[in-house]
This record gives structure tokens, sequence and C-alpha cells, in this order.
């Protein structure tokens, strides 16, 4: 009889732990406790010059390196390396002698720290938010007369964002995403805003 009641007990055991295998496999599969590293590539929109600037153009195309923790279902933190091309201005000006060309450019790349949150909405499909802060590299370059002139600025700022994400495999995941990235310019008289709003699509790998 004893024989017997240890072979049931074995046999409930095996059973529990065969079940709890893909319970287990589900739970990664959702996020949890998981590495990952991926990229993403878009366009980069600078806000630092006004609308009444002619001959501008402030969008180019940026891309970011990430890797991150997802500590549980919810919540995870994220690493983020940015490099955001640049804007550019073309234009000319009237000194009443002759006409000069004017060209001005400003570009930025960055490092972030950012806190995650996802919410799982239909199967596989994810909605998530970001908040943190980062660390920029403002470069500006003017150019009047054959004259080059080109500053470097470093500042701190908030990132936040918002996007989506689709996990088509137990490992690989397609996230689109639109993040805005506070930085500033300081000169003499005043602090200038030169935030950038970065819409993006890319791939992630969950290891």
């Amino acid at each position: 009889m004893k024989l017997i009641k240890i072979v049931c007990t074995v046999g409930l055991l095996g059973a529990s732990s065969v079940f709890s295998i893909p319970a287990a496999l589900a739970v990664s599969a959702m996020g949890e406790h998981t590495f990952y590293v991926g990229g993403s590539i878009g366009e980069a929109g600078y806000r630092a010059f006004p609308s009444r600037v002619p001959n501008i153009d402030d969008k180019d195309t940026g891309y970011k390196i990430y890797g991150g923790y997802q500590i549980d279902k919810n919540w995870g933190v994220e690493t983020t390396y940015f490099d955001l091309g640049k804007a550019t201005v073309h234009d000319s000006v009237n000194n009443g002698f002759a006409i000069t060309p004017v060209y001005a450019s400003i570009g930025a790349t960055a490092w972030g720290f950012a806190g995650t949150f996802t919410t799982p909405i239909y199967n596989n499909v994810s909605l998530f938010g970001k908040i943190g802060l980062i660390r920029s590299e403002l470069k500006a370059r003017a150019s009047i007369r054959g004259v080059d002139n080109q500053a470097k600025e470093f500042s701190t700022g908030v990132n936040f964002g918002l996007g989506a994400k689709y996990d088509f495999t137990r490992n690989f995941v397609i996230r689109a995403e639109w993040e805005r990235l506070e930085m500033q310019v300081n000169n003499q008289m005043s602090t200038v805003n030169s935030d950038v709003d970065f819409l993006s699509a890319g791939i992630t790998y969950k290891f």
C-alpha cells in the first residue's frame, strides 16, 4: 500500500511539472523577466526653428539602438542611444551690395534611460509608454560668406513617448512609437528649447 501511495505521489508531481512547463513558457512569452535589444529607424522633427523661417528642412532620418529588461508583465527599464540627424536652413541675405548665401544646421545625438509600462490589449498586441531622462549633444553650424562657425552644447532633459508592439514570435517583436526628446541651447541672453519629435518603427529581439 505504501508503494502504491509513493507511485501515485510521484506521478502527480510529474504531471504537475509537465503542466507547469507550458505555463512558464507562456509567462516568458508574455515578456516577464526578459532581457531584450533592438533598433528602430524613423523621422526626427526639430522644433527649434520658428515657422516663419524660410527655406528650412526641419525633418531628417534618425535611428536608435536600445536594450532593456522587462521586470514583470507591466514594468520595465530601457536604455537608448539616439542619432536624430539634423535640421538645415538654406537662405540668402541682401546687405544692399550683394546677395550672400547663408547656411545653418543643428543636429542631435543622445543617451537615454527610461522606465516603461506595458499593457496587453489583444492576443500578442500591447501598448506601452515610457518616461525618463536623456543626456543630449547638440551640434550647430552656421556659414556666411565662407566663414564657418560651429558650436556644441550638452543638456539634460526629459524623454517620454507612447507606442505599440506585436510579438510575432517568441523572440521577435515589431514596435512603433512616438517620442519627445526635450533639449535646450543656452546662450548669453536666454535659453532656447530645441525639442525633437521622433516617430519610429523597428524590431526587438528578446533573449
